[in-house]
């Protein structure tokens, strides 16, 4: 009986794990804020074997195709600076952020960012900055600020634990959409290999 009792107790734990260590990506340090105190996502990435052009010709292609004119971007969205000479790629982004999209409902707010990419050889680092956010599918629009948002002091529990409900739902689909840009353009420019795995089937 005991141990029957024992084996419930952890399935009942199990869920709970997986939310705590779901939740991990995006607790304490996961938003950097920067030393004027404003909100900064900002990565390099080595890009072993190409010259500073071959990387600013694929990350151009790719901010132009997958986010400019990205499934979910709006009027607003450019390039505002091409720069081969200095390598430098600049988009001011406007698109829809999507929490929930279903056919019944739907929440979703207007995400704005800069997104900057700088080059030289073999190297480049991108940088999205001046995040806000605009809900505007409701009678009084209102416009966020990350700094206001979706840092650790607004988006978390005092323990640093846990997101807090609605500003931790900014935070958790802000870094996802942060990422999949990241990787998308490490894809393009040849800094990471997409890696597919073959499973032999027994006959």
């Amino acid at each position: 009986m005991k141990h029957f009792l024992l084996f419930i107790a952890l399935l009942l734990a199990l869920p709970l794990s997986a939310q705590q260590s779901e939740d991990e990506k995006y607790l304490a340090g996961a938003v950097p804020v920067n030393e004027a105190g404003f909100v900064e996502f900002k990565k390099t990435y080595t890009v072993r074997n190409k010259s500073k052009g071959e990387i600013y010709h694929s990350l151009k292609e790719y901010t132009q195709r997958e986010i400019v004119e990205g499934e979910n971007h709006l009027e607003q969205a450019r390039i505002t600076e091409a720069d081969s000479a200095n390598g430098v790629i600049a988009a001011s982004m406007e698109e829809y952020l999507y929490f929930k999209r279903k056919a019944w409902t739907m929440d979703r707010v207007r995400f704005y960012y800069q997104l900057v990419f700088e080059v030289t050889d073999s190297t480049y680092t991108v940088t999205m900055r001046n995040l806000h956010y605009l809900y505007d599918d409701v009678p009084s629009p209102q416009d966020y600020r990350a700094e206001n948002w979706i840092t650790d002091e607004e988006a978390l529990n005092k323990a640093g634990t846990k997101l807090n409900r609605v500003a931790g739902k900014f935070r958790r689909f802000t870094i996802d959409r942060k990422d999949e840009i990241f990787l998308g353009a490490a894809r393009a420019a040849g800094a990471v290999r997409k890696v597919v795995r073959y499973v032999e089937e027994e006959e």
